[in-house]
């Protein structure tokens, strides 16, 4: 198993992030000669900044996991493991992708898509204008009604339309820059991950990206494994996200809170039963994933 932490620096990580840190671990761990790698998905040089590159390496650490792979600093990130480095794969990627007319620009604004359809889903208009791939438009590329096989440890087996439900999803941004889908995609793919830990949000965007990868011929991404694992939720029902607020990691931190606590609470999200742990260790000793048969999977 080769798998990887892959948070984006937009914000300071909080308690979902651990949670999923931890199973990625866990099950690393468990496996024989399993292998973590840290990759850090600044992508959006846009919303990233150093106290929050600087907040994953501390929330690793205080958590007690490690890695095989990947950046030891916000400095050695930078220089070595930014996806700013990484442009020119994408670059290329993008390039075969248009090549085979998979690609077309759009110069719709968020705005006028949801006018377009109250859902949001965009609606196609731009795919026949030939507008110009140029910085002034987006470039979408064209998605079709073939339902994609998405195998999951934990959900089971899916079959998503990704035209029906992220229809001609934009590659890259009106601002130039490559967009999460096809990044993360192509490190991937360079990086022999073959086992994806992801929450259960994001089904819809491992469809869009085993589409992308056919589309490209990435051989190592169609032998991805993949667990798309519950969210933690807050008092209204709403998925956590990052912030500077109280919810995040570093508060729950300074305020007190020990990794025992989040190594206890993890375990009975999972477990649905009270368990106390006390040190991370004990968590290796406790079936996450049990198998019921050749085909399914459950927690």
């Amino acid at each position: 198993m080769r798998t990887r932490f892959a948070p984006t620096p937009s914000g300071y990580l909080h308690i979902g992030n651990a949670y999923s840190f931890l199973l990625t671990w866990i099950l690393a761990r468990q496996s024989e000669d399993g292998q973590i790698l840290l990759r850090i998905d600044d992508i959006d040089s846009t919303r990233a900044r150093d106290e929050y590159i600087e907040d994953i390496f501390q929330t690793i650490d205080w958590l007690g996991l490690d890695y095989d792979q990947g950046p030891f600093s916000v400095d050695d990130f930078k220089k070595n493991w930014s996806q700013e480095l990484r442009y020119h794969r994408y670059q290329q990627a993008f390039d075969k992708l248009k090549e085979q007319g998979d690609l077309f620009a759009c110069n719709c604004s968020r705005k006028e898509v949801f006018e377009q359809s109250p859902s949001g889903l965009y609606t196609g208009k731009c795919r026949d204008l030939n507008l110009p791939f140029s910085s002034d438009n987006a470039v979408r590329i064209k998605t079709t009604p073939t339902p994609i096989l998405l195998e999951d440890l934990f959900i089971g087996d899916l079959a998503i339309d990704v035209d029906a439900v992220m229809k001609d999803f934009i590659i890259r941004r009106k601002d130039g820059l490559f967009s999460y889908q096809l990044a993360s995609l192509i490190d991937d793919e360079d990086d022999g991950i073959d086992f994806i830990v992801r929450g259960e949000d994001l089904v819809e965007s491992s469809a869009a990206q085993i589409f992308l990868g056919n589309k490209l011929e990435l051989e190592n991404f169609e032998e991805v494994e993949f667990l798309h694992h519950p969210l933690l939720v807050d008092e209204k029902g709403e998925k956590l996200s990052k912030s500077d607020g109280a919810d995040s990691i570093k508060a729950l931190r300074e305020g007190g809170m020990t990794p025992q606590e989040i190594y206890s609470s993890f375990a009975e999200f999972y477990l649905g039963e009270e368990v106390e742990i006390t040190h991370i260790e004990q968590l290796l000793d406790i079936d996450f994933i049990e198998e019921e048969d050749e085909d399914e999977f459950d927690f």
